[in-house]
């Protein structure tokens, strides 16, 4: 019988910032490279290194040290160093399924121009893995996965079968007993250093040459050994291996096992060489050598029958025993909430205005603008390594994620105005008069939008004759519409031939009802003046706090609670809206309450409600609460690392109170389904959790169902027996755009624009639980089973005023039946209008460029694919039904291809066009991505 084969594999884990700003983790990242270039060249014995399967790290590295490229692209061709495939390492759940795509993308690009890309689904950054993985990682030819996060020895042996939403199967490992770190903890460690995994002590008299600033400005840095000591305790590595290979065969299912050998920020060493040397050596009958990745798991998977490989559905958030309760660090979703909204709106920016947009306005001769578009989409990704949009590093990542969401914000907004300049230039508005004013509503969506929209036109002084009427441009029919005031002001108008020159117009601030906007596309209007102004009489506000259309009617309650009957069922959902406030005991990773805790609510109270707009297409409301909350976590007697590591404390809330002010208005418009929800939040405490409640009294429901990427999971409400969580406070979950919550004939879903944490109760009231925001001190796990804490590091008490942004919206049915998903995109994915004045053009005043059908599909991206040639499509299909899809465009194709998620030609038998018509499945669950390609 063949012995055990021991793969040894060179790694790090990289954090580009997380104990250190992103500046200082770059010189660390200059030194580790450096000294592994000059390994790689010199040891030609030392076969191979991970680097942690992203490939940002080059960029960085080559920006400070641009000479070195040449030497860095020889080894990644030799595959002596292994990058890619990603760009970033993002936390799954926190980004969108284009983020992730994109995120690949642009990491394979980078890989193959330094050599080639490591073609292995290295993945063990996020907490937990999203169900769509299998399929996006098949979808770059990747067919396999290494995680650990979200899976349990329980569940499997170390190497299964990860099955995503799909259906697509992956080759998986957890990596053994310590998955990414077995063999650096288990051997190298206590052979080099003489220390085993849980000994972190050091002591001044070990020497090591330890270096410390210690000024008022720096004594909190930490200490860093100079000069580190190091023996290699040769008599101690018969024992140690067999230790490891006791520890790992009882996890592994063949005989190929990973020697994983290093660790966060690990620098690799010349004495690894002898490692595996003397090693070998004392091995009897099983070999280890150097190995890599890619070599360690064609070995394993050739080993293993398939046949006998558990087969794992869905996505992996098994929790695991940490401290007194099961846990899997997933808190983070609450982790600084303002910062994850700004980066969900980037997102929207950048891939559902930016791209499409300057798509729309290439496909009529405008330039595309691949360089701005790609150094947004650079930004964007740089606030997606997992630490980074997780929250749980120190204040200044804050800072300089803020920074460059601004920045990829800056270029997106930049980029669709010029795209949406270019369009309407093209657009004939020859027989506008000079004195009339063109109003052009341009709609991102895939399928065609009805809505009240507001917005703010400004109408010349001078050409004014008192008033105005809107009138549709191709069927000249007015259109009714709501003034919520108007004034004088001074507008700047500018070109870049002259100087800059201010024109007096009067401002109004209006709400128009737009009929049937194309999809992706637009539709035109005409603001003329004119002597009277015809107003439509009438107001959604039928009676004192209380609002109603023709699918809701909303009252809102002395407290603030709103009670909204939904018409066409004629269920009403009562007690909706009410605020709750925790305190906070916990991390960055994990949301614990303190053991003498004292939860507020608004229920109960008595709220300031306020009409602030009445009208036949918009009414408003506002409501304010002022809870007087504690100022701060109170100490207790006890070990704070017992309190952070949630295994028990005797920690309060402090006497003290201030007053946390929450402002929300409430607006419902003529054709709304649901009531939109604006909050903002004064926030003067520390240490608590404050959250927005929904009970949908749903005892019926069995699962919540919230968007992830590509995918719309299920989750158990009830925690049984045999449930992962049963040994836990109930569970907090990642979602997207929306969670819903049906018993199958009628539904409450919440939408949001970029809050990324709810629960529902585990009781009758099944109530949504929505977190606004986690205020907590930064502790950080610098020393492992110890805290290393922060408390002058202020932003992760969110400080100041956030606001956040919802909707309340009642079905009929489960999120399918009631159209949740739609829903969701017109919340989030808002209508765009432009005023302009008249000018001749060639395309007509209300146009479709692609159309999307059944509105069931989404829409992913409509981008210019990497070769430059045609327009791409990426659609998918979130629900557990075959489809068949038709994609009407502006004109016939002249080429379809499809491709997988790497644009590379796939055959598919079952598409086809017809005219402007493409017809394509669309399976349960599937991501489809078309290639189409235009006459000239």
């Amino acid at each position: 019988m063949q012995g055990y084969q021991f793969h040894f594999i060179p790694n790090t884990h990289w954090d580009r910032e997380w104990l250190y700003d992103f500046q200082e983790t770059r010189l660390f990242l200059v030194e580790f490279l450096d000294k592994l270039l000059d390994l790689l060249t010199n040891h030609p014995e030392y076969k191979s290194y991970l680097l942690d399967s992203q490939t940002i790290p080059i960029e960085d590295y080559l920006a400070v040290r641009p000479e070195r490229a040449e030497t860095l692209r020889e080894q990644v061709k030799a595959k002596r160093l292994l990058i890619g495939p990603w760009y970033t390492l993002p936390e799954e759940h926190l980004v969108n399924g284009e983020s992730l795509v994109r995120n690949l993308l642009i990491g394979h690009q980078i890989a193959d121009a330094y050599g080639g890309v490591m073609k292995v689904g290295y993945s063990p950054f996020s907490y937990g893995q999203a169900s769509q993985m299998p399929q996006i990682y098949q979808g770059f030819g990747i067919d396999t996965i290494l995680f650990y996060h979200g899976i349990t020895p329980d569940e499997s042996r170390s190497e299964f079968i990860f099955e995503g939403a799909d259906g697509s199967q992956l080759f998986a490992s957890r990596m053994g007993s310590f998955a990414r770190y077995n063999f650096f903890f288990n051997v190298y460690r206590p052979l080099i250093y003489g220390k085993k995994i849980q000994q972190r002590g050091y002591q001044w008299t070990e020497g090591g040459l330890p270096f410390h600033l210690c000024s008022e400005a720096h004594y909190q840095d930490h200490h860093f050994l100079l000069d580190p000591v190091k023996q290699f305790h040769e008599n101690r590595l018969a024992e140690l291996m067999a230790q490891f290979k006791k520890i790992e065969s009882e996890h592994a299912a063949s005989s190929h096992i990973a020697c994983m050998q290093g660790m966060d920020s690990t620098q690799p060493d010349v004495l690894e060489i002898d490692t595996v040397v003397k090693a070998d050596q004392v091995l009897k009958g099983d070999k280890i050598f150097h190995s890599s990745l890619p070599e360690w798991i064609e070995a394993a998977r050739a080993a293993i029958p398939r046949e006998k490989l558990t087969v794992l559905k869905g996505e992996r958030r098994t929790p695991r025993n940490l401290g007194t309760r099961v846990h899997l660090y997933g808190d983070v979703t609450s982790a600084r909430t303002s910062l994850k909204r700004k980066n969900a709106l980037a997102e929207i920016e950048l891939q559902r205005k930016a791209e499409p947009f300057a798509v729309l306005a290439h496909l009529t001769g405008a330039e595309y603008p691949l360089a701005s578009l790609t150094m947004a989409w650079k930004y964007l990704l740089q606030c997606h390594p997992h630490d980074s949009i997780a929250g749980t590093g120190v204040d200044q990542i804050e800072k300089d994620m803020h920074y460059r969401l601004d920045q990829s914000r800056n270029i997106a907004a930049a980029v669709a105005r010029r795209a949406l300049q270019s369009l309407q230039m093209q657009i004939d508005h020859s027989q506008v008069k000079n004195d009339e004013v063109v109003l052009t509503v341009f709609n991102p969506s895939p399928y065609p939008r009805s809505e009240v929209v507001s917005a703010v036109v400004d109408l010349p002084l001078k050409n004014l004759r008192g008033q105005y009427g809107i009138y549709d441009a191709v069927t000249g029919e007015a259109l009714a519409f709501q003034e919520q005031c108007r004034y004088e002001h001074p507008a700047v108008v500018r070109h870049l031939g002259d100087a800059t020159m201010e024109m007096q117009v009067l401002r109004c601030h209006l709400h128009l009802p737009l009929p049937k906007v194309p999809a992706l596309g637009y539709r035109s209007f005409i603001v003329r003046p004119q002597d009277t102004i015809e107003r439509k009489d009438g107001s959604l506000c039928t009676a004192a706090n209380f609002m109603e259309n023709a699918h809701l009617a909303v009252m809102i309650n002395g407290d603030g609670t709103l009670d909204i009957t939904h018409k066409e069922s004629g269920q009403t959902f009562k007690g909706l809206h009410y605020f709750e406030d925790a305190g906070e005991a916990g991390h960055a990773w994990r949301h614990v309450p303190p053991a003498f805790d004292r939860v507020l609510t608004t229920l109960g109270s008595s709220a300031r409600i306020e009409r602030l707009q009445s009208g036949p297409y918009l009414s408003q409301y506002a409501v304010t609460h002022v809870l007087h909350v504690p100022e701060h976590l109170v100490e207790g007697q006890g070990d704070v690392v017992r309190r952070l590591d949630a295994e028990g404390d005797d920690a309060g809330r402090s006497e003290q109170t201030a007053a946390v002010t929450i402002y929300s208005v409430l607006t419902l418009r003529q054709s709304d389904r649901g009531v939109e929800v604006q909050t903002t939040i004064h926030n003067t405490c520390r240490d608590h959790r404050l959250r927005v409640l929904f009970p949908t009294l749903l005892a019926g429901a069995t699962h919540s169902c919230a968007e992830e990427p590509y995918d719309v999971v299920e989750r158990s409400i009830d925690r049984g027996p045999d449930s992962p969580w049963r040994s836990t406070w109930n569970p907090t979950h990642p979602h997207q755009r929306f969670i819903d919550v049906s018993d199958g004939q009628i539904g409450l879903a919440i939408l949001n624009d970029g809050l990324r944490e709810y629960e529902v109760s585990d009781d009758a009231a099944r109530t949504i639980a929505l977190t606004l925001l986690r205020a907590f001190s930064v502790s950080l796990t610098t020393v492992a089973w110890r805290w290393e804490r922060h408390p002058e590091m202020k932003l992760s008490q969110m400080p100041g005023v956030h606001t956040f942004r919802y909707s309340i919206y009642p079905h009929s049915g489960d999120w399918d039946r009631g159209q949740v998903m739609p829903q969701a995109e017109r919340f989030v994915v808002g209508l765009e209008v432009a005023q302009a004045g008249p000018h001749a053009g060639r395309l007509p005043q209300i146009m479709s460029f692609f159309h999307l059908d059944p509105v069931d599909l989404q829409l992913s991206a409509v981008k210019r694919p990497e070769d430059g040639q045609g327009v791409l499509v990426r659609i998918y299909n979130p629900s557990g039904r075959d489809l068949q899809g038709k994609l009407i465009c502006h004109q016939p194709p002249l080429r379809l291809t499809r491709t997988t998620l790497e644009e590379k030609s796939v055959d598919d038998q079952a598409l086809k066009w017809v005219g402007k018509e493409i017809i394509f499945d669309a399976g349960a669950k599937k991501i489809i991505t078309l290639k189409i390609e235009f006459a000239g």
